[in-house]
């Protein structure tokens, strides 16, 4: 992210690139394809400048066809020539899941992200099985991060319905996603990715609070292509919800460059290599 985000680590980053300016090594950000936007112009001109001054290389993970770097920092015309687009980062499946339908994907899978933030989504989204008329009597996992408060982790697991299971963690999240008929989540980046690597159907209500924008910003374009269901979550009823949820839309038609990964390796060697 540096210096387009953990800019509180400036103190020990900006000699290490010093060092490695001095040494003639490469450096190279890596950074999401939005960012929040500051408030205060210096800032951003801070960012622009630090990154002219040290960097070789800023890889975007994102797709320049659904949005560019600019959207978000305004100054990214004075860094054009270092912004490479290397494609969403997502996750590897051994093969593309079936599709909702017939019986392949089964259940609801309901994820907060860490658990810091969410508590309000999960308890919403545990009312809303109740009043859906396609998956009332199917399996809810309930997935409510790692830093979800414990006393309202058991409060919550003392009441809940059959076929509702509230865990803090699951090993295999992705495959079972891959497996699920309905994602509901925050818009987090990394859960993104999952929904459509794994071309789950998905309703979103991202998290906007304390000025984040990220989540809004990258969610309202994916719903516009057709991607996913976004929500918010003022207003929000279990009726409304259950309702985006039996009907969630299937993302299977996308063209959404989702290489990242493999794209950012083959860069950064051939920078190390000298051949970029």
């Amino acid at each position: 992210m540096f210096p387009f985000g953990r800019r509180a680590f400036r103190f020990e980053l900006i000699p290490l690139f010093d060092a490695a300016k001095e040494a003639g090594v490469p450096v190279i950000c890596s950074v999401r394809d939005l960012l929040v936007r500051k408030k205060d112009i210096r800032k951003t001109q801070w960012m622009h400048d630090t990154a002219r001054e040290y960097l070789d290389a800023v890889l975007v993970h994102g797709d320049q066809k659904l949005f560019g770097f600019d959207r978000s920092f305004e100054l990214a015309d004075g860094i054009a020539d270092l912004i490479t687009y290397t494609g969403y980062v997502a996750p590897t499946l051994p093969s593309r899941p079936s599709n909702t339908g017939n019986g392949h994907r089964q259940g609801v899978l309901v994820s907060a992200g860490g658990g810091a933030v969410g508590a309000d989504l999960i308890r919403l989204t545990i009312a809303a099985r109740a009043h859906s008329r396609n998956y009332h009597d199917a399996k809810w996992d309930i997935v409510t991060g790692p830093h979800f408060p414990s006393a309202q982790f058991e409060m919550l697991n003392k009441d809940l319905a059959d076929g509702v299971v509230l865990h803090r963690f699951l090993s295999d999240f992705r495959e079972r996603m891959a497996g699920a008929a309905v994602s509901v989540s925050q818009a987090g980046y990394n859960t993104l990715m999952d929904v459509l690597a794994t071309q789950t159907p998905a309703v979103m209500v991202p998290f906007a609070e304390g000025g984040e924008s990220e989540q809004t910003e990258r969610a309202e374009v994916l719903a516009d292509e057709g991607v996913i269901s976004l929500l918010d979550l003022d207003g929000l009823s279990a009726q409304s919800l259950a309702k985006q949820i039996d009907n969630a839309r299937d993302p299977s038609g996308i063209k959404i460059d989702l290489d990242g990964a493999a794209r950012t390796a083959s860069i950064i060697a051939e920078k190390i290599k000298g051949q970029a």
